[in-house]
């Protein structure tokens, strides 16, 4: 007879999602999945974000926060939307680079750099008010324009060199073993040139510059981190970042995350939302089960019984306390209970910090180049020193952040059956420092971010281990099995229900999208181990 086996999946990001799917799509003589997927908000988390513009006959929905993914970092995510039917797209995104000086009124903004996109191949462009320069500096118009010609090439070949040398360096090949143990700020100070040439020809401050005006505003967007956990975060995975994706292009999904929901969801019988998690207990009758105690807007307090397996995909920060009450209910000196502490220490190590997403109609120069020739896809703003101090002394407000982030503005194309209908430009602001207009706003989203650390790399260890790489691979191409820590309770003596944990967090890497999924999947395949059945063809990706 077909055992039936019944697994909680706690958090419907894209990590509970794909777990999810996988077990759903699981099919065995043997084993019968029954899974339940309980989420705190009354809808899927993945989506739940995310706002319509429009009516239901034309609708636009924009994904928050945005989510789109690169060729080279993110192959099993691509082969999970493939294998799903997810249609997604090309869209090499271009960038601008600005500095923010609050202080002066007349021109808030100044742009630094203008990168065209498509990995490099549309190369770089020239401010404007650099093209402008001969309007507002005295002297003849050809010796000015020349001039300026000269400095934007000068500025070209040495982003080029800087370019190239931080390639170089992200080759694995050429990499040392020194690079696993150091921050960016440390790795950034190292790589400074001291030959005699090279200063003299002043490309240590050049490199300087790259680093901290380049590099650390790049980082901290696509982190959604400030600067000092920018300059905190190992090197290593930034390193394989910029070389995995290197030549490759950029991708968003035609119909919005709403369609992966839809597909990844379509096999899973029992969604529980609304249902907030506050509890975790062993079962007194049967110890190879356990109950979930959660709060529902509707029903009150409720007790879901009989889980052999628990799978955490939510932040690693609202996990401690339900694993505290599950620990509480084990006998003082079982296994299970010393696992299941093992998994709260690894857990606290791991920082989040507060992303704030705007959907807005605003186009005022604080946000964006003032000048419409300077506007790119994505606008990276950073504040000066000056204008951070006056930013940092001002009021607290729910609707910004630190000026030690960088502001990130994307410019929103609608679809083309609604380009017609939508009157005005819209615009996504990810950790703006300066004030959005309030009768401008059409959505705020806050959010919750992990972010790495040297100690949260260590920790990783537990929830995750490499098992084979190459010599010319990074570590994030490795491949990979679940850590000693993971299934807390199924691995021990005693048959307990396993505990499992995955998320963006729980994989090599920065913590993106396909940690999600790597996760995901290696928690599917640490189930099916432990319960003696064959993994479905689904999880092969």
């Amino acid at each position: 007879m077909t055992r039936q086996v019944k697994v909680a999946v706690v958090g419907s990001g894209l990590a509970g999602l794909t777990t999810a799917y996988l077990l759903a799509s699981s099919h065995s003589e043997d084993v019968e999945f029954d899974v339940h997927l309980f989420e705190k908000t009354p809808t899927i988390g993945m989506d739940s974000s995310s706002v319509s513009i429009g009516n239901e006959d034309q609708e636009w929905r924009i994904d928050v926060p945005m989510r789109s993914f690169q060729g080279g970092y993110y192959p099993r995510l691509i082969t999970l939307y493939t294998q799903l039917g997810v249609g997604f797209r090309q869209a090499d995104f271009s960038y601008s680079f600005s500095l923010s000086c609050r202080s002066e009124k007349t021109q808030p903004l100044r742009t630094t750099m203008i990168y065209n996109g498509a990995s490099g191949r549309d190369g770089v462009g020239m401010p404007a008010w650099l093209q402008d320069l001969h309007l507002y500096r005295k002297g003849h118009r050809v010796v000015t324009r020349a001039f300026a010609l000269g400095l934007f090439i000068l500025s070209t070949i040495q982003l080029f060199v800087c370019y190239m040398r931080l390639i170089f360096f992200a080759l694995p090949a050429v990499r040392s073993k020194r690079h696993n143990e150091l921050t960016f700020e440390e790795w950034a100070a190292e790589t400074v040139p001291r030959n005699f040439i090279w200063r003299l020809l002043r490309f240590d401050s050049t490199w300087i510059s790259f680093t901290q005006d380049i590099l650390i505003p790049l980082f901290s967007a696509v982190c959604t981190a400030p600067k000092d956990a920018v300059n905190a975060h190992p090197v290593e995975d930034f390193l394989d970042y910029i070389w995995l994706t290197f030549g490759t292009h950029h991708y968003v999904i035609i119909k919005g995350v709403r369609d992966a929901v839809a597909r990844l969801t379509m096999n899973v019988k029992h969604i529980h939302l609304s249902s907030r998690l506050v509890g975790v207990h062993a079962d007194p009758k049967n110890p190879r089960v356990a109950s979930i105690e959660c709060v529902t807007t509707t029903k009150g307090t409720t007790t879901h019984q009989g889980f052999h397996h628990i799978v955490f995909a939510t932040q690693a920060n609202r996990v401690g306390p339900l694993l505290s009450s599950y620990a509480t209910s084990l006998p003082p000196d079982s296994p299970a209970r010393h696992a299941v502490m093992a998994q709260m220490n690894c857990l606290n190590q791991f920082n989040y910090i507060r992303t704030i997403v705007i959907n807005h109609t605003d186009d005022s120069g604080a946000l964006l180049p003032p000048d419409p020739r300077d506007r790119r896809d994505l606008n990276l703003v950073t504040a000066a020193a000056s204008s951070a101090e006056a930013e940092a002394s001002s009021s607290w407000s729910p609707h910004r952040v630190s000026p030690a982030y960088t502001m990130t503005t994307q410019i929103l194309v609608p679809p083309p059956a609604l380009k017609d209908e939508v009157a005005v430009p819209v615009f996504q602001t990810t950790n703006p420092f300066v004030e959005v207009h309030e009768d401008r706003i059409l959505s705020v989203a806050t959010l919750e971010r992990a972010v790495l650390t040297m100690p949260a790399k260590e920790a990783l260890q537990g929830l995750y281990r490499e098992t084979r790489r190459a010599w010319w691979q990074s570590s994030a191409e490795a491949e990979s099995s679940l850590g000693d820590l993971q299934g807390a309770g199924r691995r021990q003596s005693d048959a307990r229900p396993g505990i499992w944990l995955c998320g963006s967090y729980a994989h090599v890497g920065i913590p993106l999208l396909e940690g999600c999924v790597v996760s995901a999947r290696n928690v599917y395949l640490g189930i099916c181990e432990s319960e003696g059945i064959r993994p479905a063809t689904a999880s092969h990706f």
